[in-house]
């Protein structure tokens, strides 16, 4: 049975698990996925979404062949979850260098925007962090932006916000 054939069966922890089983089994089987987490359907990218961030936490290497795609994907998302389970990935990632501005500047406006959900914009603190370990002269701009959206953020903003300022203005004394 393939990917395609199994997201259109719904959507649920049981078949993310069903799928990440069988790329664990046979990881060409992420071709599929990623076809589907990339298609014109809307429901089925939304379905694919959900592996595809589970995917990029318990196998980032499997995803770096799919940034350029992933990176183009985000100027026109067909669903929120997208844009969420996108940088939830990223966020498990070592991003190559040759990825990392564009990441950056992704992430970045999805920060400081208040139309992006939560859960995105929280994802987006960790993967920028993560890219300043790298290019440490971005720790001043995203601590700015992220003190910015502690005053009126969620706790989830501000939780993460906090940790991620303070390990920044470790690495920036």
């Amino acid at each position: 049975m393939s990917i395609h054939t199994i997201l259109q069966t719904g959507h649920s922890r049981t078949i993310t698990n069903q799928i990440l089983d069988a790329i664990a089994k046979n990881p060409a089987l992420i071709d599929d996925l990623m076809a589907c987490f990339f298609d014109a359907n809307l429901r089925i990218c939304q379905r694919a979404a959900w592996p595809v961030g589970d995917l990029g936490e318990k196998y980032p290497e499997l995803i770096i062949p799919y940034l350029p795609e992933m990176i183009k994907n985000l100027a026109h998302p067909k669903h929120d979850a997208i844009i969420r389970n996108t940088v939830r990935t990223w966020q498990y990632m070592k991003i190559p260098e040759a990825y990392q501005g564009d990441i950056f500047e992704i992430c970045f406006n999805y920060i400081v925007d208040p139309k992006i959900p939560i859960a995105s914009r929280a994802f987006s603190m960790t993967v920028c962090a993560n890219i300043c370990k790298d290019i440490p002269e971005l720790n001043e701009e995203l601590i700015l932006a992220i003190e910015d959206q502690l005053e009126f953020g969620s706790a989830g903003i501000v939780s993460r916000g906090r940790k991620i300022i303070k390990e920044l203005q470790k690495k920036t004394t």
